[in-house]
């Protein structure tokens, strides 16, 4: 994993993914495999600032500073 090379300068990961079960089970997956290694660093995901369904790509510029100020932790 490219985390290993920044692990010492990382305090939080912000893990974002399309609202969608299957963005729900990759943020799961991940949260998984980067706590397994690196248990110091805090894992949030986005705010729900995005509609249910919204792809990441498509959001605007307020939405997405919305969720970020809104984001939640992970584990």
């Amino acid at each position: 994993m490219r985390i290993k090379a920044l692990a010492p300068d990382l305090s939080e990961i912000i893990l974002a993914s399309d609202l969608t079960p299957d963005g729900d089970y990759t943020i799961e997956w991940l949260a998984q495999k980067i706590t397994e290694e690196f248990l110091t660093l805090k894992l949030t995901t986005l705010g729900r600032g995005l509609s249910t369904g919204t792809e990441l790509e498509y959001a605007d510029t307020e939405t997405l500073k919305n969720a970020l100020s809104g984001r939640k932790i992970v584990q």
